[in-house]
């Protein structure tokens, strides 16, 4: 009874025991499934983290495809990668950032990540919105506008890889830190449940089962153990063949049964209850073609006891009749005697690898360049795993070559780019950064070609590195720029450097000369009379000239100097390391200068024409010796010289000086006020009265002061000249004219001399205006002016440079009523027959012959034939230039028609000129005779 009771309470403990480790074992398998819950979420919230990473460079690497393409299909498969993976990375980032319950992945917040995503300047949303958006961009253009210099294209391989990735890292590494807390907090609870239950164990194994028999106990426990140990390794193995599309078969010798997995079934096209496997079955199985290789492979296995590992590939044509490759590998076991005892291969369908190779050919065969793997081993030895046709048009290598050792390929690397390559390639191996370079090789017939390469390297488990990457040729875009470079810094036309470089040559001038303590020179040349061929033969032969002018000076210079066109006719020459001492640096600088000059002196025959053409040249110089002048300082002052030289009749040297440069100074100065002047209303005019011979007031003559407050009167010879030479004559004569239209004006309003008319100068520049003509008849329209009130004074110089255009124009003001004046005449060298031609009015005696008309026989003479040549022409003359009674008794009898001059009336303003006119007026005296007696009185006062 005591024994039944035992047993009962033994039962019922046991059966208690059984419940507590039911339920712990329950709650375990529910913790644990949690946890594994938990690591699944978390594991693909992390994974999804983690491919927004890989996500990132793939975009990167489909828009460089994009950018260097120039095939449009490449284009477009780059295209639609592109806008795959950018939906993808959305598509990511919006799962990350919201979860999906459907997709078991829940939404994760913490302060950590709400700062990593949300911050204002380095938050992963807004960066990668800003990637994003240029990868739009990317997406968006076409391929033609696509180049590597596009902006959004640089971002993304330069943002992504540098700056992008490191943000998503540290969202992985926030979302495993957060799963980790998470796992860590279940697995604790799991603990408390482990304990209890071994707690639980602990107890029953006291109380209950250690009264059972010990040896049922272990035998129970090891056939479990076995049992289980067997189920996980076959597990296992079933899984690894899944994962890896491996089969396996194992054929029995003495008993020639084949027994197979399921991925065996699965690899051939089988059930295992419709076909009974044997040898016989896979033979049937595979292409006859291939069947007498497969034979002879599993003879060589069985007859070999040492073949070890044997390989083979062949087809098989499944029952569905579609064809696929195998690769085998099968070993052999043997006994001792020799005899075999089995055979077991494994078998693995490669037909999309092959297939994905095949793909992978075809497109590198048609594609710029080739593709490569690339490796770097331990020992420093190299070669190319894989490497695309493409290398025999780059290298002029074959595949094979390079297969097991790259040293092939660097041979054919310039010997002036081997270094950097290599460092590069190195640099990239220990950082394991992305490899790009540009270099050059030696193709044995194509000679030197420009590649450039970029590669990603992976790090080896043999400590090794592996890149994989793609070259292509970049020749003509080198020559391309190496062009556009050249026409940034070198001359077109001459080939020489332009004012870019020269200034770049002549600032390294300046500090060598100051570091070595020697003398430089700056020649600054310019043709003289350049626009005269110019104009007469064309630019082609000007264009010739120059060419040949470049050539001449170049080659009395050294190799060290440097010879610049600035344009135009205008050259340069640097010249460095001339002696330290300076007057010695000046005589060798000059004497160059000399033979340069002689150089360009001699004959040129242009363009194959008969008659050389001989020119000459006016040169500046300019001496340095350390940087205190600086390059523009420099310039100005050989152009000074060059000036000086043109100033003192052409075809000379002339060294810099500080008095020549205060004159050029003090030029420029007086054209800036002279320009300041018309804007300020600092000019004026004056004039001069001029009579009759009678004594009567006829007209007067405008002439032009000007009144500075720092000069004070400024003589119009220091003045006008400057106006002609830079064009402020167009706006002073202008300005003359309506002035001189607005006092005739108010003369004509006065009603006090209805024939008084006023002379106005035209200069030269003023006359060959395009605009001259409308100018005139706007000032006479606008101030109401009679055109015959007007005359106009003209040099000859003005006439006859282009003695048709001066007839038409004249012409033209006739017609309209003003007259015309030849002014200074005597001074030039006037042709007869022009003056006939010339539609004029009036002949203007200049002053320097009537001065010594009375006391040189001579002056008298031409003075008279001037006279009489005008009457013939039935001309007016005007004589001016008369300063004593015998000059005006002496015009007056030969028939001046009117008389200017000190004697008769000075240069006065416009309210003394109106005082005089009325004065003149013969309704305001009785005695005309008393009246102008008293006018001469006055003027000579």
């Amino acid at each position: 009874m005591i024994k039944m009771t035992t047993a009962r309470s033994l039962r019922v403990r046991y059966l208690i025991g059984l419940s507590a480790i039911a339920l712990l074992v329950t709650t375990s398998f529910v913790t644990m499934q949690h946890v594994v819950s938990q690591q699944r979420n978390f594991a693909q919230i992390v994974n999804l983290a983690g491919q927004q990473r890989g996500l990132v460079n793939r975009l990167a690497y489909f828009a460089s495809q994009m950018a260097t393409t120039e095939n449009q299909t490449d284009f477009d498969q780059a295209r639609a990668q592109v806008g795959r993976t950018i939906n993808r990375i959305e598509d990511n980032h919006r799962l990350l950032r919201e979860g999906s319950p459907e997709a078991g992945i829940p939404r994760i917040t913490s302060p950590t990540l709400t700062t990593i995503y949300e911050d204002p300047m380095v938050g992963v949303d807004k960066a990668l919105d800003s990637f994003l958006e240029r990868a739009r961009r990317v997406y968006a253009t076409e391929m033609e506008a696509l180049t590597p210099n596009n902006a959004a294209y640089i971002f993304l391989n330069v943002y992504g890889p540098y700056a992008l990735e490191p943000m998503l890292d540290a969202v992985v590494d926030e979302y495993q830190r957060i799963g980790r807390q998470s796992i860590l907090r279940i697995e604790r609870f799991e603990l408390g449940i482990w304990l209890a239950a071994l707690l639980t164990l602990l107890l029953e194994l006291i109380l209950i089962f250690r009264p059972l028999e010990k040896r049922v106990t272990e035998s129970i426990g090891s056939l479990e153990g076995a049992v289980a140990q067997l189920e996980e390794t076959r597990g296992r193995l079933v899984s690894a063949q899944e994962l890896a599309a491996v089969g396996d078969w194992q054929w029995n010798a003495q008993t020639q049964e084949l027994s197979c997995s399921e991925q065996t079934h699965e690899i051939l096209g089988i059930t295992a209850d419709s076909f009974e496997l044997s040898l016989e079955t896979l033979e049937h199985r595979v292409r006859p073609e291939d069947r007498e290789h497969w034979k002879a492979h599993l003879e060589q296995a069985s007859a070999q006891t040492n073949a070890g590992r044997l390989e083979l590939e062949y087809r098989i044509q499944r029952p569905d009749g579609r064809e696929r490759v195998i690769h085998q590998f099968m070993v052999a076991q043997h006994d001792p005697d020799g005899a075999l005892i089995s055979l077991s291969a494994t078998l693995q369908d490669i037909s999309e690898r092959l297939e994905l190779s095949t793909r992978l050919k075809k497109l590198s065969e048609h594609i710029p360049g080739f593709i490569f793997q690339y490796e770097l081993r331990p020992d420093g030895s190299t070669r190319f795993p894989y490497v695309s046709q493409g290398i025999i048009d780059l290298y002029g290598l074959w595949p094979e070559q390079v297969h097991e050792d790259g040293a092939a390929a660097f041979t054919r690397i310039h010997r002036e780019d081997v270094e950097h390559h290599t460092n590069g390639i190195y640099a990239s191996a220990r950082a394991l950064r992305v490899w790009n370079d540009q270099y050059r090789v030696q193709h044995p017939e194509r000679g030197e070609i420009w590649l450039e390469g970029n590669a990603t390297p992976e790090r080896l488990h043999d400590g090794g590195t592996l890149w994989h990457g793609y070259l292509w040729e970049i020749t003509d875009r080198k020559r391309s720029e190496d062009q556009i470079r050249k026409l940034a810094l070198y001359d077109p036309l001459t080939g020489l450097a332009n004012r870019r470089l020269l200034r770049d040559r002549l600032e390294h001038a300046l500090a060598t000369s100051q570091r070595s303590q020697r003398h430089g020179a700056l020649l600054m040349m310019d043709l003289d009379n350049f626009k005269t061929l110019n104009d007469t033969q064309g630019h082609d032969v000007g264009d010739a000239l120059l060419v040949e002018v470049g050539r001449r000076v170049s080659n009395e210079v050294r190799a060290a100097d440097t010879v610049a066109r600035l344009g135009g006719d205008e050259f340069v020459v640097i010249l460095e390391a001339l002696d330290p001492d300076r007057a010695s640096s000046q005589l060798k600088a000059m004497q160059l200068a000399t033979a340069i000059q002689q150089a360009l002196h001699q004959p040129y025959r242009l363009m194959d024409r008969g008659c050389p053409y001989q020119t000459s040249v006016s040169i500046g110089v300019s001496l340095f010796n350390d940087l205190s002048l600086g390059a523009d300082e420099l310039l100005r002052r050989a152009d000074i010289g060059m000036f000086e030289a043109k100033e003192s009749g052409r075809n000379r040297v002339c060294l810099f000086s500080e008095q020549r440069e205060a004159e050029v100074h003090s030029r420029t100065s007086l054209i800036q006020e002279l320009a300041d002047a018309i804007q300020q209303g600092q000019l004026m005019l004056y004039y001069q009265p001029q009579f009759r011979p009678d004594g009567s007031l006829h007209g007067a003559e405008a002439l032009l002061r000007w009144h500075s407050p720092s000069r004070g009167m400024v003589p119009p010879g220091d003045f006008i000249p400057l106006a002609e030479e830079t064009g402020l004559i167009l706006a002073i004569g202008h300005w003359v004219l309506n002035t001189a239209c607005r006092h005739l004006n108010q003369i004509q309003r006065s009603g006090l001399h209805d024939q008084f008319s006023l002379s106005v100068n035209i200069s030269p520049r003023q006359f060959a205006d395009s605009d001259f003509l409308d100018k005139v008849e706007q000032a006479l329209t606008s101030h109401a002016v009679p055109a015959q009130r007007l005359k106009l004074e003209l040099t000859e110089s003005s006439l006859f440079h282009d003695m048709d255009h001066a007839i038409e124009i004249l012409e033209q003001l006739r017609k309209q009523g003003i007259g015309i004046e030849l002014d200074d005449f005597g001074t030039g060298y006037s042709s007869l027959s022009y003056l006939k031609r010339l539609p004029l009015d009036a002949l203007k005696l200049d002053g320097s012959l009537v001065a010594d008309v009375v006391s040189d026989a001579r002056d008298l003479a031409i003075l008279r034939a001037a006279i009489a040549m005008a009457k013939t022409l039935s001309l007016t003359v005007i004589a001016e230039g008369v300063e004593t009674n015998e000059q005006r008794a002496f015009l007056a009898s030969e028939g001046c028609d009117l008389l200017q001059g000190y004697l008769l009336a000075r240069p006065m303003p416009f309210d003394k000129l109106y005082a005089l006119i009325e004065q003149a007026t013969p309704q305001r005296s009785q005695d005309p005779t008393s009246e102008l007696a008293h006018q001469l009185s006055q003027r000579r006062a």
